[in-house]
């Protein structure tokens, strides 16, 4: 089903706050506290009576240091969200994954087409069930790559189907275009798309933390149980952010990109098949610039 724009699965009050306490780390190093204290055979008296035991000005100094500790490493890591999100996409998996995705994606595209059939035939009609799963792969597949563009993951899938949208629609190349338009949009969608684009790497941040707990195993095996569910829920809310983050930059291009086109002083199209012409050339002179003195700018 598609993500709802209105409101992300990530922005209650309780769920932002979770994000926060998983994202800098603090939980993990929590974890790891409770690890060492079960494998130490220490209980939560036994660490009230250290705490009472310990002078305020030790343990002050002791606190501080531990969220100096904990800001610079999450400093540090944040600096490997993108790259996360890059080993998430698939880029740095074995080739033969893809072949193995593709099964998925043709069994998802067999189960789309008899349900299309039924539910085109009417009788008898698509049960509540099947209408759901109808509508859901619907949505999966119209953000399937071309074949010879996929990569190994679904989150790979999804963001490569993104980025060529615009030029499936409009000829405009998203590598290129992006920039220019970027910088021409509203604050208030800036806004969005910038809140979106920190969701998508918060929840790369919260998929390392959860891989990084296994290191608690030496304490106690019950990490591997904590670190894998994290994991998987960490992966199910960047499949969201993403479709959140790539819905947001593709509705820039339909509802602005005739702005760009103005701001360029390039001729606007007057129909879809012109208009896919005009962003070929648009983005061919945005990347090579022209010497032609045919090319006339309004």
């Amino acid at each position: 089903m598609a993500p709802d724009l209105s409101e992300n699965s990530m922005n209650s009050p309780i769920d932002k706050g979770i994000t926060i306490l998983i994202k800098s780390g603090v939980l993990f190093w929590l974890g790891g506290l409770i690890a060492w204290l079960y494998h130490h055979g220490y209980g939560p008296i036994d660490l009230i009576e250290l705490i009472n035991s310990t002078s305020k000005s030790v343990l002050i100094v002791t606190i501080l240091s531990i969220i100096i500790i904990i800001a610079i490493i999450s400093s540090i890591l944040s600096r490997f969200d993108t790259v996360i999100i890059r080993i998430l996409e698939g880029y740095y998996l074995p080739k033969w994954i893809i072949k193995w995705q593709n099964k998925i994606i043709e069994r998802k595209q067999q189960r789309f087409q008899e349900l299309a059939q039924k539910n085109y035939k009417g009788l008898p009609p698509l049960s509540r069930s099947e209408f759901a799963e109808y509508a859901d792969l619907d949505w999966q597949l119209m953000y399937i790559p071309k074949l010879e563009q996929r990569l190994p993951t679904r989150l790979g899938n999804l963001l490569r189907a993104i980025e060529s949208r615009p030029g499936e629609k409009y000829g405009l190349n998203i590598f290129i275009c992006w920039p220019r338009l970027w910088l021409i949009l509203p604050e208030s969608v800036k806004t969005e798309l910038t809140t979106a684009r920190a969701n998508l790497e918060a929840t790369a941040r919260i998929w390392l933390w959860g891989l990084l707990f296994l290191v608690w195993t030496i304490y106690s095996y019950w990490a591997i149980a904590i670190s894998i569910i994290t994991i998987i829920l960490a992966y199910r809310w960047m499949l969201q952010a993403a479709a959140t983050y790539g819905q947001l930059i593709e509705s820039s291009f339909d509802l602005y990109r005739h702005e760009l086109y103005k701001q360029l002083r390039w001729k606007l199209p007057s129909n879809a098949a012109e208009e896919k012409q005009q962003g070929k050339d648009l983005t061919s002179y945005l990347w090579r610039g022209s010497e032609d003195d045919k090319l006339k700018l309004i």
